[in-house]
């Protein structure tokens, strides 16, 4: 009986091995688990307001970013900042070390995402203030 117990515990940890191997980071059958979603709450926008103007950054009409820093200004009044501060615009942003050219603003694919999702985010965060306020009352 001894050795029939050695011989299932072997082949018990081969299986394991080969399930290991060929589904690595997943339950064994028989193990699974609920799946839990994460959403993030979190913006990935550096700044929320543009440092020239102050402004959101959700209501600027011309959003650009600096490629270096990845802060987020207005278009035209940071073109502005950089021809008037030469020969070496340094980044608005307190403690930010960063040289602003021309060449490195711009309107990257993704700001302008990021940006919907933040109206996104807030127009849902309003709907969840009202709908808590409903139940409230």
């Amino acid at each position: 009986m001894h050795l029939v117990e050695k011989y299932c515990g072997i082949v018990k940890l081969l299986h394991n091995l080969l399930q290991n191997v060929h589904h690595a980071f997943q339950p064994m059958p028989g193990e699974e688990q609920e799946d839990i979603v994460m959403t993030s709450t979190q913006n990935n926008l550096l700044n929320r307001k543009c440092p020239l103007t102050g402004k959101p950054v959700k209501e600027l009409q011309n959003p650009i970013r600096c490629m270096d820093c990845k802060h987020i200004y207005e278009k035209e009044p940071v073109i502005h900042y950089i021809s008037t501060k030469k020969p070496h615009p340094r980044c608005p942003v307190a403690g930010c070390p960063n040289i602003l050219q021309v060449g490195w603003v711009v309107c990257d694919a993704l700001l302008t995402i990021e940006i919907d999702e933040m109206h996104l985010a807030s127009a849902t965060n309003i709907n969840s203030t009202m709908v808590e306020d409903f139940y409230r009352s």
